[in-house]
């Protein structure tokens, strides 16, 4: 027993340093770090649910556990939600707002996190504790996406110019309108070149159109957007060639000719005031 309880220990030390653990990192550690057969079933009853049941190791759901430390409680410990995420999918990037709160520039907290993955590796949404955990289905899980070091773990979170793009293109992951331009005024550092890149390959005429009229917008809203250039803008016009579109559908508005776009009579008088 007493063999037993040291590697028990050895384990949980082990993966202390990753916070947030899948069985598959629980089978690579017992076997690597306190040989141990890699035998999943014997794994599970004789390592997962010993630490589990001594509140070292918390299930957030199958196969996914958060790892307490010594001073952290299961009952009052509160999880970051982007360690969280990003153990969810091996092939993902955290984009939307979830990204806008990883630059630090989200206008508000959010309690949900948009996984951003192939339609192939699907998961059902699900919560832990207040935390709400969502899949967003893209065919690229590549282009544009950083590895970084949050809280001294590698996370995947999209550039900044592919946050900007996508945020304006699925407003709805955004936040909506007002949450979305508020926060993107301050994502300091957008690419002009890299932005352009990602348009001269984006096929959804609205999605170049709303990206074209919103960084105009910021141009003149921010600081942060001071350093994009005229030609910038006037290449991405270039890239409209389909006839005008509302750009919140169902609603009129006047005609903005360089854009293409039907915008609300009250849209740019409601964000004046946020």
């Amino acid at each position: 027993m007493k063999t037993l309880v040291t590697k028990i220990e050895a384990l949980y030390n082990a993966l202390l340093a990753m916070k947030i653990a899948t069985f598959d990192d629980i089978v690579q550690k017992a076997t690597t770090n306190v040989s141990v057969p890699p035998n999943r079933e014997y794994i599970n009853q004789k390592y997962v649910s010993k630490l589990t049941k001594n509140h070292k190791l918390q299930r957030i759901r199958k196969g996914l556990y958060l790892v307490l430390s010594p001073l952290e409680k299961t009952e009052t410990y509160i999880p970051d939600k982007l360690l969280i995420a990003a153990k969810i999918k091996q092939q993902y990037y955290l984009g939307y707002h979830t990204a806008l709160e990883y630059y630090g520039c989200a206008q508000s907290l959010w309690n949900e996190a948009y996984i951003c993955i192939k339609p192939k590796s699907r998961f059902d949404p699900f919560k832990y504790k207040h935390l709400s955990f969502k899949p967003v289905f893209t065919n690229d899980t590549t282009t544009e996406i950083h590895q970084s070091l949050y809280l001294n773990i590698a996370i995947k979170v999209s550039s900044k110019e592919r946050t900007l793009m996508e945020c304006v293109t699925k407003i709805q992951y955004a936040g909506g309108w007002e949450e979305t331009i508020k926060s993107l005024e301050g994502l300091g550092g957008v690419n002009q070149e890299k932005l352009l890149t990602l348009l001269s390959k984006q096929k959804n005429q609205m999605a170049i159109k709303r990206i074209g009229y919103v960084l105009e917008l910021l141009k003149n809203r921010s600081q942060f957007y001071e350093h994009i250039e005229d030609q910038t803008l006037a290449e991405i016009q270039e890239l409209v060639t389909e006839p005008a579109q509302y750009l919140i559908y169902g609603e009129r508005g006047a005609l903005h000719e360089k854009w293409k776009l039907y915008v609300p009579e009250s849209f740019e008088e409601k964000l004046r005031g946020i």
